[in-house]
């Protein structure tokens, strides 16, 4: 098993909690509340290589609310809004003076 450093923050689940129209809100439940600069800094974290419809590309990124993440994606965008919420919790993790998160095993 891979140990993560105590004062990384993590994923510890994602579900996905209603859809409106062809968006799907999903939720990823962080393992404590952040900080407001490490929200800041994953808010601000350069979004990933999007592709896809248009407003999924120029469209803006997810939210942190209290100890969660929280996004409306096109249902067809799931796995890369996945990849890049941990790529923004890696960010936000790194220059918050936090190791980056390991990768799920």
């Amino acid at each position: 098993m891979i140990s993560v450093p105590q004062d990384a923050i993590t994923i510890v689940d994602r579900t996905a909690v209603k859809e409106v129209g062809d968006r799907i809100e999903v939720e990823w439940e962080l393992s404590a509340k952040p900080q407001p600069e490490w929200a800041e800094i994953f808010q601000m974290a350069a979004p990933s290589d999007r592709v896809g419809p248009v407003d999924w590309v120029m469209g803006g990124g997810p939210d942190v609310i209290d100890r969660v993440v929280r996004w409306f994606v096109p249902a067809s965008e799931i796995d890369n809004a996945d990849t890049e919420v941990r790529y923004r919790l890696s960010v936000a993790n790194q220059r918050y003076g936090t190791p980056p998160s390991p990768p799920d095993v």
